[in-house]
């Protein structure tokens, strides 16, 4: 959903990710949007594993490669433990690392 000014966008996420369906989760987002800043809204989906969790990182620091503000909201306490744990983007050495890699 994008809001009133047209520079930030909610993504609501729901359903199953998953290893077979990361990459498609993945392709559902276009970051060719002129945007200012994406919050991604998982209290709807269902993370299983760490491919699911990867590919939310891969959007996340996409987003912030590119200069947009981006953040994952609606994390239950068991996935949030597992991105604590798995992901790069909240961890601001580990991110600019990883954006200076790709």
């Amino acid at each position: 959903m994008l809001n009133d000014t047209g520079y930030e966008r909610t993504y609501h996420v729901d359903g199953q990710i998953f290893f077979a369906s990361a990459e498609s989760f993945i392709a559902a987002f276009d970051f060719a949007e002129p945007l200012r800043k994406v919050t991604i809204d998982v209290s709807q989906a269902h993370l299983r594993g760490i491919t699911a969790i990867g590919a939310l990182d891969k959007i996340v620091l996409k987003h912030r490669r590119q200069g947009i503000e981006a953040s994952v909201i609606g994390v239950n306490e068991a996935r949030a433990h597992m991105l604590d744990r798995f992901t790069l983007h909240d961890n601001e050495h580990a991110a600019l690392s990883a954006g200076a890699d790709h």
